[in-house]
């Protein structure tokens, strides 16, 4: 056992901070075996995390470019214990995680999700390894440290800690002096009942002086008044201080969101952000809680810790043997009980979306007949909470039990130890109750430091989360250009590539070279896939081309300021966004300026004003998917007038009358064109109604461009374009 303990110290953990995170952590673990700390940032941008995390391939090329020589392979489980540890297994079909040792018998890993490293037999390794059930057979990425990883610059992690709090708690600086001397109060209080409590035995019922006895006890009446009175005045204080606090992170990390580029949330599950949110609660219980209770158990056991040292040093001594074998017992099981609370947090995260999508998706659930197959992974859920439950159960039963038990024993061995010195005149009966007095008074500061033990790992994991953001480069880093022309110019792109992933994923765009003239239509045509709307987001700097440059007039788009360059652009994306608020502020969103007669204008031009009229609130009510109901077509309507009352001089259109009816189609785009007047503008559409009066129409098809020209250019030459008509918009030959 102390054998597996020293080897398994060795080894280095990481937990994942977020779902997608487990490729990076398990190079960085793999790293740090070898002596090279890399941050996580690094590593994730090596690694090109997506939505579905990191490919295998995207794995080996971030591990060679921090200097090891890889091989990845399927091979049988009997050859694992030949290869150089430590190495990367595929784990789950999903996961990745780090094998550190294989012998006969067992196999010593490291599950970033997990929060530990971990000792499994055999066979409960093959079954998170294998490929299929009936092989032996599993996925694992050797890594060989080169020379050029021990010469190559680690980029330590930013460190995070509790003490990054401090700048935060500086700002309440004043509020910590009375806590500090309620603090200060509550320790004299400790110290001044059990000699009180001495007295009452040993001067008032053995002297028999009624007056003392009642002044003593009015005394400690006093005394517990003033205590609770502490107690309220510092919960009240830590209220403050600690809400605020919470508020003022919270509001810098959103902030701090904010100003991060769209490929940050793009790559990252909403949950992850969602519990960074939830986090600022476990950090404001820690400091209006935990951190105070735990300074105050350390007051309370050093005052009457010296106050039961003052009575006799053998039975502080004793209490301090006892005590400590209490807290090594209970910290022996917080390994087990994080892995415990690890799996319970799957589970429930599992069940909530499980739920979500049955709420979200019954009209889909009832028209498939997939009501059993739904209910049937809802059992299954709950059946794996309720084991998930009773096994924490059955540990903390094992640890209170036996927490318990030792405790009663020390207490037994205490009263036995100050009975004992009564019978030897060694001190006086009050003295024994004092004694028994303090030891139960101890009992609780003891329980609170091994609680706080806990509590404090949690919030320095949640901080060390939060930091995770705060350490991100923002999306104007370092560009302070705004774009300098007066009134619409050319967009040119110059042999542009993009692709999502890393360098081993499809180009979705392949050498795209496109002059977008000003005040002029430009209309993108294609097969669904073929990169359009990639295109508009490259534009939009909603991502960095692979390759290639984009010309907004004479500055490249990278030079400019992105929130700068947005505020000339109006766009309708075709999975726009209708905020939960009244019809009129979703018009307005964004708008510095909020003319009702422009939004007034605007709406009609989208042929929405008389719908909007007619709602229950006019203008003011609230829509959204907790308000009145819009249709597809109607929320699309709504964000063309969001867009027109922008009024501005680069209009980006992705299918944005996809949803429409014909005669409101008709309609709508016979007001675009005037409004177009003098703008420049992209539009993404497969409607014929849409494209053929463009200034010039571009194919695409696969990411590449395959024709350019007007609608009835393109006709005449009777290519991509002309197909494209003819198949999706059913023209005739």
């Amino acid at each position: 056992m102390l054998k597996d303990f020293i080897r398994r110290r060795k080894y280095p953990f990481y937990k994942q901070p977020d779902a997608m995170d487990c490729g990076p952590v398990c190079l960085k673990m793999v790293a740090r075996y070898h002596g090279k700390n890399f941050s996580m940032q690094h590593l994730r941008k090596l690694c090109k995390i997506g939505k579905q995390g990191t490919t295998m391939l995207d794995l080996i090329d971030a591990a060679e470019n921090i200097g090891f020589k890889t091989m990845a392979a399927e091979l049988e489980y009997n050859k694992l214990h030949r290869l150089p540890m430590p190495c990367i297994v595929h784990w789950q079909k999903e996961h990745y995680v780090v094998v550190y040792e294989v012998n006969n018998e067992s196999v010593y890993l490291a599950d970033p999700a997990l929060n530990s490293k971990i000792k499994l037999d055999t066979a409960a390794f093959l079954s998170g390894w294998n490929i299929n059930d009936d092989t032996q057979i599993g996925r694992v990425l050797l890594l060989e440290a080169t020379r050029s990883f021990h010469e190559m610059d680690s980029k330590p992690e930013h460190k995070t800690s509790l003490w990054n709090l401090i700048p935060y708690l500086k700002l309440h600086r004043k509020g910590w002096f009375p806590i500090a001397v309620s603090l200060a109060l509550a320790s004299g209080f400790s110290l001044v009942i059990p000699l009180l409590t001495q007295m009452i035995v040993d001067k008032g019922i053995q002297g028999k002086n009624t007056n003392l006895l009642l002044l003593i006890c009015l005394g400690q009446l006093m005394l517990f008044s003033g205590r609770m009175l502490m107690d309220f005045v510092r919960g009240r204080l830590l209220f403050r201080i600690g809400a605020r606090t919470s508020i003022t992170m919270l509001k810098d990390f959103l902030a701090k969101l904010m100003k991060l580029p769209f490929s940050f949330f793009d790559n990252r599950q909403a949950g992850d952000n969602m519990q960074r949110v939830n986090d600022n609660q476990r950090i404001e219980e820690f400091l209006t809680n935990s951190l105070i209770n735990f300074i105050l158990s350390a007051i309370t056991l050093i005052v009457l810790g010296g106050v039961l040292l003052h009575y006799n040093w053998q039975i502080f001594l004793l209490f301090i043997v006892g005590a400590g074998i209490s807290v090594i017992w209970s910290n022996s099981f917080q390994q087990k009980r994080k892995m415990i609370d690890q799996k319970k947090f799957k589970v429930l995260s599992a069940n909530q979306q499980l739920l979500l999508e049955i709420f979200y998706a019954m009209q889909e659930i009832k028209l498939t007949g997939s009501e059993e197959e739904k209910k049937q992974l809802w059992e299954g859920l709950q059946d794996q909470s309720f084991d998930l439950k009773l096994e924490a159960l059955q540990l903390d039963q094992r640890m209170q039990g036996v927490g318990a038990f030792i405790n009663e024993v020390k207490n037994v061995l205490i009263t036995y130890a100050a009975a004992m010195l009564v019978i030897h005149d060694q001190v006086t009966l009050g003295g024994m109750l004092a004694i028994t007095y303090i030891c139960g008074q101890l009992n609780a500061p003891v329980n609170q430091l091994v609680e706080f033990s806990r509590v404090s790992q949690n919030a320095a994991f949640s901080l060390l989360r939060i930091d995770e953001v705060q350490q991100e480069t923002e999306e104007d880093f370092g560009v302070d250009e705004e774009l300098n022309e007066d009134g619409p110019v050319d967009i040119v792109l110059d042999q542009i590539s993009f692709q999502y992933g890393g360098k081993h994923s499809a180009q979705v765009l392949k050498n795209v070279s496109l002059k977008i003239p000003a005040g002029k239509v430009t209309a993108i045509v294609g097969t669904s896939g073929s990169g359009k709307t990639t295109l508009i987001k490259l534009l939009l700097k909603f991502y960095a081309s692979s390759a290639g440059s984009i010309k907004i007039g004479k500055q490249k788009i990278e030079a400019i300021n992105a929130r700068s360059w947005r505020k000339y652009c109006g766009v309708v994306m075709q999975d726009g966004y209708v905020f939960m608020d009244t019809i009129a502020n979703n018009i307005f969103a964004g708008a510095e300026v909020k003319d009702f007669n422009r939004l007034h204008e605007a709406a009609k031009m989208a042929n929405m004003h008389a719908f909007f009229l007619k709602m229950p609130f006019g203008y003011e009510t609230v829509v959204g998917r907790d308000g009145f109901g819009l249709s597809e077509g109607q929320k699309q309507r709504l964000l063309i007038a969001r867009m027109i009352y922008r009024n501005p001089d680069y209009v980006f259109l992705d299918e944005a009358t996809n949803s429409l009816d014909a005669q409101n189609e008709l309609s709508i785009v016979n007001n675009l064109n005037t409004f177009f007047q003098g703008k420049t503008v992209l539009i993404v559409a497969h409607r014929l109604s849409t494209v053929k009066n463009a200034d010039q129409i571009v194919v695409l098809q696969q990411g590449e461009i395959k024709e350019v020209g007007t609608h009835q250019q393109l006709l005449q030459i009777k290519g991509h374009y002309y197909h494209l008509i003819k198949n999706q918009l059913e023209l005739g030959q």
